[in-house]
């Protein structure tokens, strides 16, 4: 028979053995509280990657389909001394009759501005003809630009025949340039004595590292093309473009206002809103759109950015157009708010 003294200790051990009992059940509840957040973790970071993948589809899908419809719209649309004249709803003249006037309803510009595509695509349509020539060393407007970024115009002076031996179809080296033995001995690939296909190849052009750094290129590669230039057009440039040739952003301002309302025709209107009187051939001087066209085609938020080099061939035996060249190249993206392109074939809102 258990007596009195003993009842106690039993107690005491009945009390101690609900207290384990009750840590084992918080632990365990912390436990799987830990394992729920774990899995709700792992569930949240699958749904993110399907949709991000998803995203990167669909921004893929919008690219391709803004691309096509720029060619189209590239074939089939008028042209102002800006670029395409879009419009709601398409007009056309009457066979035989007077060429259409209206002024349309839009125009989306070809001198680099951006405008929103398909989606969360933008897109930048650039007349080649405003832009500067990596396989025409001879034409001043490429050293212009250099000493625009703050290249030396010694370095400059130094460059120029190394680019011209680069692209010229013979092993002569000629003054002040270099040839198959230079770039063997630097242990550089040779050149390949033709034009360049594409900008990033002008960073294979011996002495081109070593005068011009990386913040220079950053500056330079959105306004070269690898055209070999037969003019330029003040009508289609950049803003960076017009005040590489008339000498700063100040000096261009002028000229990039008057072009908004008419077209710039001669050298010397240029001279009177510039006030710089140019080293240019007036006779080189274009006032309307070329047939060559790059088109950049980009994601919003995209590190990167497709490039097309298209040649439009209005009367064309196959078609309307041909793709010329196709690269991707680094993009910081653009400032400020997109435009829209007034045309039921993009947003319009």
């Amino acid at each position: 028979m258990m007596t009195a003294s003993h009842r106690p200790s039993r107690e005491r051990r009945i009390r101690g053995d609900g207290g384990f009992i009750l840590a084992a059940t918080l632990w365990a509840l912390a436990a799987l509280t830990v394992l729920a957040g774990y899995v709700s973790s792992v569930a949240n970071a699958d749904v993110e990657r399907a949709q991000a993948q998803r995203q990167a589809l669909q921004d893929e899908l919008d690219v391709r389909g803004t691309e096509n419809t720029l060619i189209y719209l590239l074939a089939t649309t008028r042209r102002s001394h800006r670029g395409m004249i879009l419009e709601q709803e398409q007009r056309f003249s009457e066979p035989g009759g007077a060429i259409l006037r209206h002024p349309g309803d839009g125009t989306v510009a070809m001198s680099g501005e951006t405008y929103e595509g398909l989606g969360r695509v933008q897109f930048a349509l650039q007349d080649e003809r405003g832009l500067f020539g990596i396989n025409s060393p001879g034409q001043p407007y490429l050293g212009l630009l250099l000493e625009h970024v703050g290249v030396r115009a010694v370095d400059v002076q130094r460059l120029m025949p190394l680019i011209a031996d680069y692209i010229d179809m013979d092993n002569e080296i000629s003054l002040g340039g270099a040839e198959r033995y230079d770039y063997v001995r630097a242990r550089r690939p040779a050149p390949p004595n033709w034009f360049m296909a594409g900008t990033p190849e002008l960073k294979r052009v011996l002495g081109f590292e070593s005068v011009i750094s990386a913040s220079q290129w950053r500056r330079l590669r959105p306004l070269l093309t690898p055209r070999v230039q037969l003019g330029y057009n003040f009508n289609t440039m950049s803003p960076e473009a017009v005040a590489a040739l008339v000498g700063g952003k100040e000096a261009a301002q002028l000229l990039l206002e008057e072009r908004e309302e008419q077209v710039i025709r001669t050298l010397e209107e240029v001279t009177d809103l510039t006030g710089r009187l140019l080293r240019l051939d007036p006779d080189e001087m274009l006032i309307f759109p070329s047939p060559t066209v790059r088109v950049a085609v980009w994601p919003v938020g995209s590190t990167r950015r497709s490039i097309l080099g298209l040649r439009l061939t209005a009367g064309g035996v196959t078609m309307p157009w041909r793709k010329e060249y196709r690269y991707s190249e680094p993009f910081e993206g653009r400032a400020g708010q997109a435009l829209a392109a007034r045309t039921p074939l993009f947003r319009t809102d």
